[in-house]
């Protein structure tokens, strides 16, 4: 079994995305995308494919554009309700392949908690904020960053779980720069000048791979970010389109012996919250709903860690993508880790000053709800 795991919490789980649920998912109304894009989400794409250079300047009025014209196409939403049988009904927002939320519906886990899990599809992490902000939705599912991003920028969230972060060493490496296996880039400072794939401009994969070449003397400012779902990631790579891609192992599907990595920027940066779930400050205060789904996502990650279930979480796994489970299970895993560390955020908050994302960190205390901490 090649779970990774944070050494440091070893019982947390480590599995990243797997199959969608059939139950109850939604679409919420897309946002128009900006001229230039707002802080995204690790599993979120765009259909214009660009190469642009960094630039970060006013995320936080393009995230609150999101908000706003969210919240114009959706109207206002009563958000959670009490079922006659005494469960509550909420609705999360999802990318349609999160193993977390599968197994959680699935198994019951959910409704122990006494939760009515309705899945929302949302096209990124700026979308699930004002999902959240407009009662779209109860719980939106993004990133460290875009949550850091959002709640600087004034928006009255809190995070209300973890849910995925990198592996760090001494478990392997889940995610890589790739570079075609007979590449002559062989370090990061082979790649100034060069194209690097992303999933999203400014989003959290480009915010660690930036830091990751600023940590060894790379000007990140002389790498053009390319904007590419992560399926075409790899065959861009291997066409000569882009020069190396960030993903991770378990997107790689067939093409691991097609490709290599130069590292694992996320491994590079100590804990980082790859995924997390905020909710209204509104929504936190008005009941335990939302103490209870996090106690929901503890529980599942929890299940997940027990090698008994490995075999049905790859299974899972490889019918969201089409991969041979057998091929799933030799790729490392991103960790799950339910509670929050604000210190690790804190960091992640440095990282976007270092990269001219935010003006000066802000006081991260009162966005972490006290059942959510670690």
């Amino acid at each position: 079994m090649q779970f990774a795991s944070d050494p440091r919490r070893s019982s947390q789980a480590a599995v990243s995305v797997a199959a969608e649920p059939s139950l109850r998912i939604h679409r919420t109304p897309s946002s128009p995308s900006p001229a230039t894009p707002a802080v995204g989400d690790v599993g979120g794409t765009r259909e214009a494919h660009r190469s642009i250079t960094m630039n970060t300047r006013r995320t936080g009025a393009l995230v609150a554009l999101a908000a706003l014209l969210f919240t114009s196409a959706c109207g206002g939403a009563e958000g959670a309700a009490d079922n006659a049988d005494g469960t509550t009904k909420v609705s999360v927002t999802t990318f349609g392949c999160e193993i977390w939320n599968t197994w959680a519906i699935g198994k019951g886990v959910y409704g122990k908690h006494r939760l009515d899990v309705e899945l929302v599809r949302s096209g990124g992490g700026s979308a699930a904020v004002a999902a959240v902000l407009s009662g779209a939705a109860d719980f939106g599912y993004v990133n460290g960053y875009t949550a850091i991003n959002a709640y600087n920028t004034g928006f009255p969230i809190q995070m209300v779980s973890g849910v995925n972060v990198n592996a760090l060493p001494p478990a392997k490496p889940a995610q890589g720069v790739f570079v075609g296996k007979d590449s002559p880039i062989k370090a990061a400072a082979d790649l100034a000048g060069k194209k690097i794939a992303v999933n999203e401009i400014n989003g959290i994969n480009q915010i660690v791979t930036a830091s990751w070449l600023k940590a060894n003397g790379v000007a990140p400012e002389s790498v053009s970010f390319v904007a590419l779902p992560f399926a075409e990631q790899v065959p861009a790579v291997l066409s000569g389109r882009v020069d190396a891609a960030q993903l991770g192992y378990s997107l790689l599907g067939n093409n691991n012996d097609k490709v290599r990595s130069l590292a694992d920027p996320f491994a590079s940066s100590d804990k980082i919250y790859i995924a997390t779930y905020v909710a209204a400050k509104s929504f936190v205060g008005k009941g335990d709903a939302a103490k209870r789904f996090h106690e929901a996502i503890t529980e599942t990650a929890q299940q997940l860690s027990d090698p008994a279930n490995t075999d049905e979480a790859f299974r899972l796994l490889s019918e969201c993508q089409k991969v041979p489970a057998e091929t799933l299970a030799a790729q490392p895993q991103n960790a799950l880790e339910a509670d929050v560390d604000v210190a690790a955020l804190d960091r992640m908050a440095q990282q976007m000053v270092d990269l001219k994302m935010l003006p000066k960190k802000p006081d991260l205390g009162p966005f972490v709800t006290d059942f959510a901490r670690s």
